[in-house]
Parts: C-alpha cells; structure tokens; sequence
C-alpha cells in the first residue's frame, strides 16, 4: 500500500498543473491513464503490455501534443485469452477514469496501440473495434495475418517494426508470411527493419511517433468530439500516400516517393501515411552512415546519448529553449553539406563542419529529426534520427 502511495505522489510531482493521473486493478489487468491538462481528449494512446507508465516520457509528450489521454495495461504473462481480458480490461477502465476524471469522452475517444513484443497484442485487442481504432504500430512482435481480418479491419492502418537480426524470436520470417500478402492486397501497412538489432526496441519510436502524428491527421477530423458518442473516423486513401522501396533499405538512402511518382511495385513497397514519414523511414533504415545526427538544448544543459542501435534517440527539451544540430564525421569520409529535417520540414543547412544549425525556438510536441548529408562527389545519405520531445509552457 505504501509504494503504491509513493508512486502515485511520484507520478504527480511529475505531471503539470491542470493533468490527472490514475490507476487501479480491473480484474487480471492493471492499468493507468494520464490524462493531459485539455477541454476534450480527443483519443487514446493504449500500451497493453510491456510498458512502465509515466508522464515526462515520449508517449505523455506525445499526448500533451495530441490531446490524447495515455493507457498502460498489464496482466499476467502466464494469463490465458490476454486479448480478451485486456480487451475487458480497457474497456473497464476508461469507464472509470471517464468519471474520475470529468472526461466521459474517453470511453468513446478512437485508439492508438503501440508495443514492443508481448505488448504486440494490442492490435488485437484493439482491431476487433476497427470503427474506433486509428492504428496500432508494433516492434519485434506479431505480424497480423491479413487473412484472418474482415473488410472493416483491413481498412485500419498498421505499421511494424522489427531487428534486422535473425534471432530465437523468428520475427523476420512473418515479413513474407503475412506483411507481403497484406500488400498485395492493397493494405495500408508500413513495416521497418532497423539495422544492429534483433529483438530490441532500438529507435523504434523515432518511426512510430511521425506514423501515430500523420494518422491522426488524416483520419482525425481536428473537431471531432467524442463526448456524446463515438466519432466516425476518415478512411484511409493509399493514393494519398508515400512509399519505400524495400529493397533500398539496407543502405543509406532508401527511394522514397509519393505513390504517383513510384516507379517500382506498388504491391511491393512498404507503405506510409505522408511525406514527412516516409522521409524518416529513409533515414531510419539507414544503414552503417558514416554521418551521425548530435544534437543539444542551447543551454548546454542536455544532450543526445551516443549512437547505439539498439537505444532509443530521445532529447528532452525544456519550454523556451532552442537546440544546437550538428554532425559527427566518420574519418576518412569527405561531406560537402548537412541538411536538418524535423519530419520533411527544412530546419537549416551547414557546409562547413561541425554543420551546425541553431533551430532557436523548436515548436512544443515531438518531433522526429534527421540528416541529409552530400558526399564530396554529390551522393546523398541520412543519418538516423532522433527523437527531440519539446515541452509546452
């Protein structure tokens, strides 16, 4: 009883003023919503497993952004029909925690899923609601097997990521079993592979983050209010989207096009919602760059942690405080420029190294930040990105 004292004072000496958070057991399943300081929550960002909730981490960012209310669930890993019971589980919750919280729109607010492993089953505990899911994105964990969706959920956006690493887990052969056929079929699915992992999280969520952003763009009428009942979610047009040619991506410029523009098999390439997502896909299956992204707050007080595959990218950034891009050089390699992207939106560009760029008052929410970089004899590359998490006042 006291920890769970200790944790819930932890969790809101961390959250702002005008935020609630709260937590209880709904049968087998645990789970916690944070629900960000706004009129209407306009939907849900639902872990179901494999998650530590907080609410100073990407996800709480990326609901202040959004305003998205966040759900972390969890439930025996030993438990039998965990879909189902998280299924019972969410729905349960989001019933109370509409009443405690003076939000009734969160029983009726569409989903987000997102997970990395077991915490994969969030698809299916959300797509058997396909009217009320937006996507789900999940890391080293099932590929949905198109076969077994109906019309309605064949419509709902999927994107999966996985480690380029065969590994005990054997997710990489589920690519051809099920992602190739969903294609075929016209789904709107993206996958990623990130290079120098296996069954780790790695940067995923640099990919994941401008994937969740661009559906609920798309799909999200901006007034939409779900208070009185659910809201009717738009469709999603493949022509109006981009994408990759896989075959690309083991170097350090994958193609990348506008679905008009594609020259290659549509049925073929991993699709994405829009440019800006399509455009950090290409710099997030870039493989062995000799150009690294750094990046630091202008006040010298945080920075990004050394390259690793297999660790995230993330750079907290206090309200009002700007950041200093710049690049590390492989020896030996000859660049001419470095271009900074916050999605497929220019920050700057530098010609002489370090190529540092002042991007003096970054917009509050999250944003995935990449590297072009030209070679000496005109070749372009992309460094990997990060993820920069800007605070709101």
């Amino acid at each position: 009883m006291r920890a769970a004292v200790l944790a819930l004072l932890l969790v809101a000496s961390q959250a702002r003023a005008g935020e609630q958070s709260f937590g209880g057991d709904f049968g087998p399943v645990r789970s916690d919503v944070f629900v960000p300081d706004v009129k209407v929550v306009r939907g849900v960002i639902v872990h179901a497993m494999n998650a530590q909730f907080k609410t100073d981490d990407r996800w709480a960012e990326l609901c202040r952004e959004l305003g998205f209310a966040h759900v972390v669930m969890s439930i025996d890993r030993k438990a039998n029909n965990r879909p189902d019971k998280l299924a019972a589980g969410l729905a349960a919750s989001l019933k109370e925690f509409a009443e405690k919280s003076g939000h009734p729109e969160l029983v009726h607010a569409p989903r987000v899923g997102t997970g990395h492993s077991a915490g994969g089953m969030v698809t299916a505990v959300l797509i058997r609601d396909p009217a009320a899911t937006l996507t789900t994105c999940v890391d080293c964990s099932w590929v949905t097997d198109p076969a077994k969706l109906d019309a309605a959920a064949k419509g709902v956006p999927l994107l999966f990521t996985m480690g380029a690493v065969p590994d005990g887990f054997k997710m990489l052969p589920a690519i051809d079993q099920f992602y190739v056929p969903a294609r075929r079929d016209g789904l709107p699915w993206g996958l990623g592979v990130q290079h120098g992992c296996a069954h780790d999280w790695g940067n995923a969520a640099a990919l994941q983050v401008p994937w969740i952003k661009a559906i609920v763009r798309t799909r999200l009428d901006p007034a939409a209010d779900p208070t009185n009942g659910p809201v009717k979610l738009r469709p999603v047009v493949a022509e109006d989207g981009w994408l990759g040619d896989r075959s690309t991506a083991a170097g350090t410029f994958a193609t990348v096009a506008a679905w008009g523009d594609y020259k290659g098999d549509r049925a073929a390439a991993a699709w994405f919602p829009d440019r800006a997502t399509a455009e950090v896909w290409r710099a997030w299956s870039s493989k062995n760059s000799p150009v690294t992204l750094e990046a630091a707050t202008a006040d010298g007080t945080a920075k990004l942690a050394p390259f690793d595959p297999k660790k995230s990218r993330d750079l907290k950034v206090p309200a009002g405080v700007g950041v200093k891009l710049s690049a590390s050089v492989k020896s030996g390699t000859a660049v001419k420029k470095v271009a900074y992207y916050a999605g497929d939106s220019l920050i700057g560009e530098a010609t002489e190294a370090p190529f540092e760029v002042a991007w003096a008052k970054p917009p509050a929410g999250c944003h995935a930040v990449w590297a072009r970089w030209v070679g000496a004899d005109d070749t372009p590359g992309a460094a990997n990105p990060a993820l920069l998490l800007v605070r709101g006042r």
